[in-house]
């Protein structure tokens, strides 16, 4: 019988693996990529999408002589083994993700570690794309590949503990279970990863790196793990998107759709998502046969994150509810995995893993979402066992340690069980026991009015480069035009009537009269007033509660306190005031934000749940409601702090520096009218209303763009 597995189409090549094993969770890979790395001689190549120089690689107290955080470690082996390099390839990622990452990455594995330790943020990708492989690969020999980062957060044990204190603190909380599956392979194959490894690095880097000699026997294998399968031909499937010299690659996509059309007795699924309509009408047009595969999906219970939940959650109920609509033979179900205590601190499914019949296994770093379809960089490992019952056996069994672990059973009494039942989902319900760990149905409940807000996939989950201007115009309010051109304007008449004041003083004989003097005087003995910045403070945290433009505050506190701790006074109020307001709105119930934001809820909390900290950028500097709305929402809807600080100060800040430095200079020519002063205010007034012209008629093009787009459509 041929395999499935199609070089060109399914997979990019089939290489020999001459030992292979399914590392389950995240201490016993990190476990046994340490030990394999402290035997490496020439290269080690780390790819991934995210990383952390503080990662704990084991947690068993055990001394081995080398550091145990992953930077120090791998400086350690750098600066013992004089032939060894280490290249470290991650992405170079968004802003929207710098809360969550380590900080200055660079220095943390580039600068402070030794020379032959280097490090690359992958940035060259078009708008919108990640690096999401997850690899490491061993003097060309040994290769790890899954969907596992070297980072914090990872690190579990397959027991899922609900508290296990050895798990990452984040947030000064115990991390969250975390369930995950790492592949470790052996020969050409890995050889294989290595040269895509490179590839990767030449792209990003321009360098080449050589291959390393392989005439020596490997000695990497951990002694203390063993082979799952033996002489196994793997496909290595790709995702790519077409940037530049680059041609669009698509073989994980395709992997999926065959190997579901293929299936006669059972799919089984674990995967962080669920978003993509191509597999969702495959898996519909397998249910609608009167004989069929049962399908069982594994999910988490809810994704990380506010914003995740709110879209690619949503997103997963909608396809599956679909799918339920088709289901007339009752073969589909999608499980989350729960017990004791993991209500409150649910077990993440971050693995992504196919098993078809026993004959069909796929594990990699590809979610099932139209990003790790078509836009991503994604590596998957795939192996048809066919025609060979040995290593069908293998899969079974890496299937049965799957579901014994979340079924907190064996693997020996869920094939027993599965061979009693003859149905995995049948079996499934069998061993079901709720006083301890097990799968517990997905529940589907979606409020119509969350269904309604949440953004297309085109934007939350896309399958090609975003571009700018089609970004910028699903993120701005509807009415954006209206809004942006009241933004600005209001800008202006505040610069021109600074500007005016001046004139005013300079050329006509007002500058005389007594009271604006007296005014001026009156206004400096404020200068004598105990604590003077912090009722400055108040008077801003009090705007945020009565709708009173906070940039019209700027001018007195620049004129009581300078230039610049005007200006820093004025973003100190300006967030504390966005933030108890933000407190508030969490404390509140729905009803009463509802009736507070009246109409706008919906566009506020739309916009809010489309881009993490780029929404609160955009809607700072182009509001789709007052301040203090936008604040009490996303208090409401529990936006992500970190999202909502940083993008607070980042919008704010231009404008509110833009009025304090023009503010100073107009005060500058007012006490002392000299050619110098005026010259410098006019030319801060100039770059100003430039700049404003400027934003109007570019955000004017990005809507232009919106428009021609819908037309498309």
């Amino acid at each position: 019988m041929s395999s499935l597995l199609q070089t060109d189409k399914n997979c990019w090549r089939i290489e020999n693996a001459d030992r292979a094993s399914f590392l389950i969770d995240g201490a016993d890979y990190f476990a046994a990529l340490r030990e394999a790395m402290k035997n490496a001689q020439h290269a080690i190549y780390i790819l991934g999408w995210d990383i952390n120089s503080q990662l704990e690689m084991v947690r068993n107290n055990e001394d081995d002589g080398y550091p145990n955080q992953l930077g120090a470690f791998l400086n350690a082996l750098a600066q013992q083994k004089q032939h060894l390099n280490v290249y470290i390839l991650n992405w170079d990622f968004a802003m929207l993700y710098a809360p969550s990452r380590e900080w200055l990455p660079i220095y943390q594995f580039d600068w402070k570690t030794h020379s032959r330790v280097q490090f690359c943020l992958d940035d060259h990708l078009p708008s919108g794309a990640s690096h999401h492989q997850k690899m490491v690969i061993i003097d060309d020999a040994l290769a790890f590949i899954g969907g596992l980062d070297l980072t914090m957060g990872r690190w579990d044990t397959s027991d899922h503990l609900h508290d296990n204190p050895r798990r990452d603190r984040i947030d000064d909380k115990i991390a969250r279970p975390f369930h995950d599956v790492q592949v470790m392979l052996e020969g050409d194959v890995a050889f294989a990863l290595a040269e895509l490894a490179r590839e990767r690095w030449q792209v990003a880097t321009t360098k080449t790196l050589q291959p390393v000699d392989r005439k020596q026997p490997s000695e990497l294998w951990p002694s203390a793990v063993s082979a799952d399968m033996k002489n196994v031909a793997v496909g290595l499937a790709r995702t790519r998107c077409a940037y530049e010299q680059l041609t669009e690659v698509r073989e994980i996509q395709q992997f999926y759709l065959d190997a579901i059309q293929s299936a006669k007795h059972y799919i089984y699924i674990e995967n962080q998502y669920f978003t993509v309509p191509s597999i969702a009408e495959a898996f519909q047009n397998s249910l609608k046969k009167e004989q069929g595969p049962e399908i069982v999906i594994v999910q988490p219970k809810a994704t990380d994150g506010w914003m995740s939940q709110l879209t690619m959650d949503v997103l997963r109920t909608r396809l599956i509810k679909q799918l339920q609509q088709n289901d007339r033979y009752k073969r589909l179900k999608a499980f989350y995995p729960d017990g004791p205590g993991l209500s409150e601190n649910p077990i993440n499914v971050h693995a992504k893993i196919m098993i078809v019949d026993d004959t069909l296994v796929t594990v990699g770093s590809a979610n099932l979402n139209n990003r790790s379809m078509g836009l991503d960089i994604e590596c998957n490992i795939a192996i048809d066992a066919t025609s060979d019952d040995a290593l069908q056996q293998s899969i079974a069994g890496f299937h049965h340690r799957l579901l014994a672990e979340h079924l907190a059973s064996t693997p020996e009494d869920v094939q027993k069980t599965l061979h009693e039942t003859n149905s995995l989902i049948a079996g499934i319900e069998k061993l079901t026991q709720t006083d301890d760990r097990h799968l517990t149905v997905l529940p589907l409940d979606l409020e119509p009015e969350i269904d309604r807000m949440v953004p297309d996939a085109d934007i939350t989950d896309p399958k090609e480069p975003l571009e700018p201007e089609f970004f910028m115009s699903r993120i701005l309010p509807e009415k954006s035009m209206k809004s942006i051109k009241s933004r600005i304007i209001s800008w202006l008449v505040m610069i021109a009537g600074i500007a005016a004041l001046v004139a005013i003083w300079k050329w006509t004989p007002l500058q005389g009269w007594a009271y604006i003097q007296s005014a001026s005087s009156a206004l400096a003995e404020f200068h004598k007033t105990p604590a003077l910045p912090v009722w400055i403070v108040m008077g801003f945290m009090l705007a945020g509660f009565v709708r009173f433009p906070i940039s019209l505050l700027v001018i007195p506190a620049v004129f009581l306190l300078g230039l610049l701790q005007g200006f820093i006074v004025s973003i100190v109020g300006g967030v504390l005031s966005a933030f108890t307001v933000y407190v508030i709105g969490k404390k509140l119930d729905r009803n009463t934000i509802r009736k507070l934001a009246g109409s706008q809820l919906n566009l506020i909390s739309n916009k809010l749940a489309q881009r993490g900290i780029i929404s609160i950028v955009a809607m700072r500097i182009v509001p789709a409601a007052p301040f203090t709305l936008i604040n009490l929402v996303a208090g409401a809807s529990h936006f992500h702090f970190r999202d909502y600080f940083v993008g607070t100060i980042l919008g704010m800040a231009p404008g509110l520096f833009a009025v304090s430095v023009i503010t100073s200079l107009a005060l500058a020519a007012i006490d002392s009218p000299a050619t110098e002063n005026l010259i410098w205010l006019a030319f801060a007034v100039t770059v100003a209303m430039s700049a404003a012209y400027i934003l109007m008629s570019w955000i004017a093009g990005k809507a232009g763009y919106r428009n021609k787009t819908s037309k498309k459509k």
